[in-house]
């Protein structure tokens, strides 16, 4: 007798015998019979045991919450009023001829049906997985990586590992190191990405690559970023946008169908980042709902509004979010809450169908100019300010109404992003990565006016979340090198960090482009969850630690003696 999955207990025929392995669920002990439940990772099924077996009998009674076994029995039909319609196999059960204990469990450290705390679910992983929705997370995480790595082999994709422990080549994020005890004073760098080696691996003729990469980046953390996370990597040669977003259409088509058998329509909607900052106050917009932030600098331009008006008057915008219903005053503490700690200030009227202004100012505008009745949300100030601001109480606004819930999945691409941007020190850098071809080719043009640039990048965009983002690369060896040098790199610092990737695109590169989606991020929609922890095996806490291993911790003495010239020869030099 083989051992078969619980959830293909209903395929077997009644009165069938089969061998089940599981954690026991609970136990009911009615005195003669005795009733226990076990699960796997496939359901559940209630077994029972009669008098006709003492020893037996007592074995049963005596197990305990997620003890193992192994069950052998027979298939029964459950008598009719006592089949269960709420349960899994509610209608069969096993009447156990015989058990065997594998392995009996401690009293669990936590309880299962309680409500612990997210630091003891994580330090006792197993547990938390075994017993939650986890198991169906993973479960899903691996039909869709199944699913994309069957789609893109069969569009032709290699799959193509690419080295974690490589060299550090800035590229936007901060890097794990790695010490290298055979050379003191060198370092590895764990790979924020695989980029220059996919773009290498074009130049190297692949022509078409994929991998589900791990990355490294050592960031602050939230609720959608670990510092460990998993990307879909796709590069091909000979490529246009248009070879990208058909690609990816068709694989979130094909995915979504097969996971969770939802029909995709495409082609997805378009819109520049300008289109998406001017009327969603976000690069990366949600569309379940439709409310879109509007331009009053005009009309508060004639209001008596002073706070307002001398905004408009000093050269700065109003805008606004309209809501066809009056809403009250629990949506302003929405609101307030939303906007608390920004430093914007901002003015929430609602107007009822009698003509009556609440929780405003009436004087705020003339009524005529009113668009109808309904909710108004006005900001003042620098048109950069502004738009963040509203976009954030759009969605504050959206999750209040109930707008942004249910299982509806809206994609967009965002496209024209600009090339380079003003970080916090004052300097010049690349908004997406300085390896994005510009929309233009005159060196003289992007060296002229960098912020005017626009980069042939785009992100694809779903529910308000950007789930993947790529772009056409440069492949002129000169091109490349003049944007190092816009960003401010002297030729020993492009000759040192990137020499290696110039001589490669010297050696003719074709030209080529790809995308990276964000598996983790993907998966979490697909899965309904609302943080990446709910869909990563092992994650880190918000302060990158693992509470299941204790990780980062400090090295043993052994370690230290072993690394201790290393780092006194970092310091030596660095004095």
């Amino acid at each position: 007798m083989n051992r078969i999955y619980i959830g293909n207990v209903k395929d077997v025929k009644l009165d069938s015998g089969v061998e089940l392995c599981g954690w026991v669920q609970y136990v009911r002990d009615f005195g003669k019979v005795v009733f226990f439940v076990i699960k796997d990772r496939t359901g559940i099924v209630q077994c029972y045991v009669g008098a006709q077996s003492e020893k037996l009998l007592e074995q049963v009674k005596a197990l305990s919450m997620d003890d193992v076994v192994r069950v052998k029995g027979l298939i029964r039909c459950r008598p009719e009023d006592q089949i269960n319609p709420n349960m899994e196999n509610g209608d069969i059960e096993i009447e156990v001829e015989d058990l065997e204990v594998l392995n009996s469990c401690a009293p669990l450290p936590y309880d299962v049906n309680g409500d612990p705390s997210e630091f003891t679910k994580l330090k006792y992983r197993y547990v938390d997985i075994r017993h939650g929705e986890l198991l169906t997370n993973l479960r899903i995480r691996s039909h869709a990586s199944s699913a994309i790595r069957n789609y893109l082999s069969n569009n032709g994709f290699w799959e193509v590992e690419t080295p974690y422990l490589t060299k550090y080549t800035p590229g936007g994020a901060r890097n794990f190191v790695v010490p290298v005890r055979q050379q003191p004073g060198y370092f590895y760098a764990l790979a924020e990405s695989p980029q220059i080696f996919k773009q290498i691996l074009m130049i190297s003729g692949v022509d078409k690559y994929f991998q589900f990469a791990r990355c490294f980046r050592d960031e602050d953390l939230r609720a959608d970023r670990q510092p460990e996370f998993t990307q879909v990597d796709i590069e091909a040669s000979f490529i246009t946008e248009e070879d990208i977003y058909a690609l990816i259409e068709g694989m979130m088509q094909d995915l979504f169908g097969q996971v969770l058998d939802v029909k995709v329509d495409t082609p997805f909607p378009r819109m520049t980042y300008d289109e998406a900052m001017s009327l969603y106050g976000s690069d990366k917009p949600d569309l379940r709902f439709e409310m879109t932030i509007k331009d009053f600098t005009k009309e508060f331009s004639l209001s008596k509004f002073n706070a307002f008006r001398n905004v408009v008057e000093s050269g700065g915008v109003v805008r606004g979010l309209y809501w066809y219903a009056p809403l009250d005053r629990s949506a302003l503490k929405v609101l307030d809450q939303a906007a608390s700690g920004s430093g914007n200030k901002f003015l929430f009227v609602s107007k009822s169908p009698n003509g009556l202004l609440t929780n405003g100012p009436k004087s705020v505008l003339a009524e005529e100019t009113w668009l109808a009745d309904g909710t108004y949300v006005f900001a003042a100030g620098n048109e950069s300010d502004v738009l963040p601001f509203l976009g954030e109480l759009r969605l504050a606004l959206g999750e209040y109404l109930g707008l942004s819930k249910g299982n509806d999945y809206k994609f967009v691409w965002v496209t024209s992003r600009p090339m380079f941007e003003i970080a916090e020190d004052g300097s010049l850098q690349a908004a997406h990565h300085p390896f994005t071809m510009p929309d233009v080719t005159s060196i003289e043009e992007i060296q002229n006016a960098p912020l005017k640039v626009r980069a042939r990048a785009y992100d694809i965009v779903l529910n308000g979340v950007e789930i993947g983002g790529g772009s056409i690369r440069i492949h002129d060896a000169n091109l490349q090198r003049s944007v190092f040098e816009i960003l401010g790199l002297s030729d020993e610092e492009i000759e040192e960090r990137f020499g290696f990737f110039l001589d490669a695109l010297s050696c003719g590169a074709p030209p080529h482009g790809g995308i990276a989606l964000g598996f983790d991020r993907l998966v979490m929609i697909l899965c309904g969850a609302d943080s990446l922890r709910q869909v990563i095996a092992f994650p880190k806490t918000k302060s990158g630690t693992c509470p299941l291993t204790g990780a980062p911790a400090r090295l043993f003495a052994s370690q230290r003696q072993e690394l201790l010239p290393i780092f006194k020869q970092i310091i030596e030099e660095g004095g």
